[in-house]
């Protein structure tokens, strides 16, 4: 079919362009679909992965409901194993260390809080959770001097009558009667109030006399 002078001169100008841009074009083209096809099946492993864990997860929870501890340990185990740096490895280190310290394995609970402080968990709230929690087993353990250094760690400003009121406790088992008073007071000064642990805290303090 003939074509006229105009239409001849666009053909002639789209097969000089393709000549020129073609191989560039069609490489950029296959960069942006391998791209797109590499999102899309990071995003599917993400799912799957996020729901092998939480698979794992509602195992674990329901180990510690029957008592089993040793389940809970091999499930915490695997769980943090295969998804080291999930939400879920990290609640289940909670979970994990939770029931350890009510079956008195202090060990296990203290490895489990390291674990999770150790793990890159960007969460400040569970990080300051965890390091109340390996506090008061380290209390437990009689280990004042560590426990006091974790409580001396950085934490959210929430948290403060938290951090203040346990630091009070390591220093009335250390027998510091002069800076656990001072750390009651100071826990005080930063509870909000209406908090329900000020009677608590007022009861500790009250109880060391002036």
């Amino acid at each position: 079919m003939a074509f006229d002078l105009q239409e001849q001169e666009q053909i002639d100008w789209i097969k000089a362009f393709w000549a020129q841009w073609g191989k560039l074009l069609s490489a950029v083209v296959l960069a942006v679909l391998l791209s797109y096809l590499g999102y899309k099946g990071w995003q599917m492993y993400r799912a799957a992965e996020s729901a092998k864990a939480a698979t794992i997860y509602s195992q674990l929870e329901q180990q510690v409901q029957t008592g089993s501890l040793d389940k809970v340990k091999a499930t915490a185990a695997a769980l943090q194993s295969a998804h080291p740096g999930s939400a879920y490895a990290a609640n289940a280190a909670l979970v994990a260390a939770k029931a350890a310290f009510d079956k008195g394995d202090l060990a296990f609970a203290r490895a489990q809080l390291k674990w999770l402080l150790a793990s890159g968990q960007q969460d400040e709230s569970l990080q300051a959770v965890a390091r109340l929690r390996l506090a008061t087993v380290l209390l437990d353990e009689k280990q004042y001097d560590a426990a006091l250094a974790e409580l001396a760690q950085a934490h959210p400003a929430s948290f403060d009558t938290l951090f203040l009121d346990l630091k009070g406790d390591v220093l009335v088992a250390r027998g510091d009667a002069s800076g656990a008073r001072d750390s009651y007071k100071a826990a005080l000064a930063k509870a909000s109030p209406d908090a329900t642990l000020r009677d608590f805290i007022q009861t500790k303090l009250d109880s060391l006399g002036n």
